[in-house]
């Protein structure tokens, strides 16, 4: 006899997994409209754009006007190991070298300023709960996620478009080699700002306002940092804590080139995992 209940349940379990990941795509979808197409959204880009352009033709072209200068002169970068800058003779195009140590410290900052407010305000105005109605508390809180980190890969594969044309400008032999560099670029940049992102996802969850999220972010990032190092001086064995840190490796990551960076991906990914394991567990736990 056929069990028209059955199949109705059997069909629903068939189609939940579909509309979880349907629900998960408008939240993506709905993060980058409210980069794209708010008045909010497009000031950020505008301001964004104006400071890129800037930090291109000046800092970044200057610096690699004389990169080239000191290759060419046969002096091997006295100067840049005297400024303690020698790795970036390690790269093939000087401009993705500059580009790479610019970006190490502005697209942590950024991420911590445009991602802060993944849930808060939503909390805040009581559209939280609304929204859950409608999609799983662990679809909203890894949609966001995921939605800040497509936006700022974004971000990422514009600023390096422009230091492509940049590079090619200069030399039009170079352009193999600049994708080359942009593919890893874009690649370690991205684990790098994982962590971060994971981070504000999880203080998002845990405070009120994003002013709030942004000020938590910072001291973890300085204070809990300077704790550690100061532990680890009297216990050694306590400076394995600083993998704790998000960003704790850039130092190192800065010495690196092209895809070697890829050595230490291990770091990045495990703080994300963690990160988002708590935000996810107190997304769970949270009253809304």
């Amino acid at each position: 006899m056929p069990n028209p209940q059955g199949e109705r349940n059997y069909l629903i379990g068939v189609n939940m997994p579909a509309k979880a990941f349907n629900s998960f795509l408008l939240v993506c979808q709905f993060e980058l409209k409210r980069l794209f197409a708010t008045r909010k959204g497009l000031l950020y880009l505008v301001t964004f754009a104006v400071v890129w352009f800037l930090i291109l033709i000046y800092p970044i072209r200057f610096a690699s006007g004389l990169i080239g200068q000191q290759q060419n002169s046969g002096q091997g970068g006295l100067f840049f190991e005297f400024i303690g800058f020698g790795a970036l003779m390690n790269w093939k195009i000087p401009e993705f070298g500059i580009y790479w140590r610019f970006t190490l410290v502005m697209f942590p900052i950024l991420c911590i300023i445009i991602t802060a407010d993944q849930t808060c305000s939503d909390r805040a105005r009581g559209t939280l709960r609304f929204l859950t109605l409608r999609i799983s508390r662990g679809g909203l809180f890894f949609g966001r996620f995921a939605g800040a980190m497509l936006i700022q890969t974004l971000l990422i594969a514009a600023t390096l478009l422009t230091t492509i044309a940049l590079a090619i400008n200069r030399d039009g032999t170079l352009l193999i080699d600049a994708f080359n560099s942009s593919i890893a670029i874009a690649i370690n940049l991205f684990l790098v700002l994982l962590p971060f992102t994971a981070m504000m996802a999880t203080l998002s969850v845990l405070v009120k306002t994003p002013k709030q999220s942004t000020t938590w972010a910072i001291l973890i990032w300085s204070f809990l940092a300077g704790i550690i190092s100061i532990l680890s001086s009297y216990i050694p064995a306590l400076d394995i804590l600083k993998i704790l840190v998000p960003g704790y490796q850039m130092t190192e990551l800065a010495q690196l080139s092209e895809w070697t960076p890829l050595q230490l991906a291990y770091v990045p990914l495990f703080q994300t995992a963690v990160l988002l394991f708590i935000g996810y567990w107190v997304m769970g736990k949270q009253s809304l």
